[in-house]
């Protein structure tokens, strides 16, 4: 197969002028140590599987994958973005240029980063093994692909995924789940603080979140010593506390938000409450059917002029 250059890349995939910087960077970057691979079917349906990814995702993700002879410029991008996300693991507290790929590309530009983490995703879990994180926290770690695809899927009808500065933490190895809750730990103000965040899937049982929160600080303490802490910061549409005049005391949102000491800041939040709790945002309010105590109380709240807001939260461990 002959050379690929990043200006065939460009004009073959019609790639507009925003994504000439993370073009250039791919250029210049170290080139690839080896050969950029996919592994086979088999293997690939068994791995996809480990990261939660289900079907029909599986499916359209192996329809999908491109092969180096017949598109040599797909192939070009995967291996370099393949190497991208090899280099940075193990620096935390970077923002690399992960971008989302234009419409036009189709399926395979919705699943590109998929292709991408799913190549590295050995490579991860190495990083893990040294650090001596267990083998079921690495892979209960990484399996938030799977539920991102889902939820790409949910909005969207097809597979594909864009939450990739988020997943972008879990694969430098910068964020891990123990149990209900996750966990990346940043600096604040010259000290080590863990953030934690809530993910999708599961209710936020209170017991769940005793047995995150009691794990937390042994977990980092032990395998990533000069991040250990027992602070936690949150910043969430959950610590909105406007959530407690429509919901009961012994809901599991409101529980959860009372374990923290809210700071006064807060930042209108609308279309984020209304894309996290249906899965997207309507041209119209009355577009939506709420179902659940929350859903009434989002669209309630919006439907008498109120807004919703992002909150921050502390708690000492």
């Amino acid at each position: 197969m002959a050379a690929v250059t990043r200006q065939q890349v460009e004009r073959a995939l019609r790639l507009g002028a925003d994504l000439a910087p993370w073009l250039d960077a791919l250029d210049k970057a170290e080139p690839p140590k080896c050969p950029f691979a996919l592994p086979p079917r088999d293997e690939a349906v068994d791995q996809l599987a480990r990261l939660g990814v289900t079907e029909p995702d599986l499916v359209e993700l192996l329809q999908a994958i491109p092969n180096a002879e017949a598109a040599p410029e797909w192939w070009w991008l995967l291996e370099r973005a393949h190497q991208q996300i090899l280099t940075d693991i193990g620096h935390w507290n970077i923002s690399p240029t992960l971008p989302v790929l234009p419409a036009h590309l189709g399926s395979l530009g919705r699943c590109f980063w998929i292709y991408v983490f799913q190549s590295t995703t050995e490579a991860v879990h190495r990083y893990h093994l040294e650090h001596n994180v267990p083998a079921d926290i690495s892979w209960h770690t990484l399996a938030d692909l799977g539920l991102h695809v889902a939820r790409y899927r949910r909005r969207n009808g097809v597979c594909g995924l864009d939450s990739l500065h988020w997943l972008g933490l879990h694969w430098r190895g910068e964020l891990y789940r123990l149990g209900r809750l996750q966990f990346n730990p940043y600096v604040e103000a010259g000290a080590p603080v863990l953030g934690v965040h809530i993910a999708a899937g599961a209710p936020l049982d209170p017991a769940a979140c005793d047995e995150s929160f009691a794990a937390a600080p042994p977990f980092f303490d032990s395998h990533f010593p000069e991040h250990a802490s027992k602070l936690v910061t949150c910043t969430s549409w959950l610590l909105d506390e406007q959530l407690a005049d429509y919901l009961p005391a012994s809901s599991n949102i409101v529980r959860f938000q009372r374990r923290f000491a809210v700071l006064p800041e807060m930042r209108e939040h609308d279309d984020e409450f209304v894309r996290w709790v249906f899965d997207r945002v309507p041209a119209s309010l009355d577009e939506l059917t709420p179902s659940t105590r929350l859903e009434r109380a989002i669209v309630k709240h919006l439907s008498d002029g109120g807004h919703w807001y992002l909150r921050s939260g502390r708690l000492e461990l």
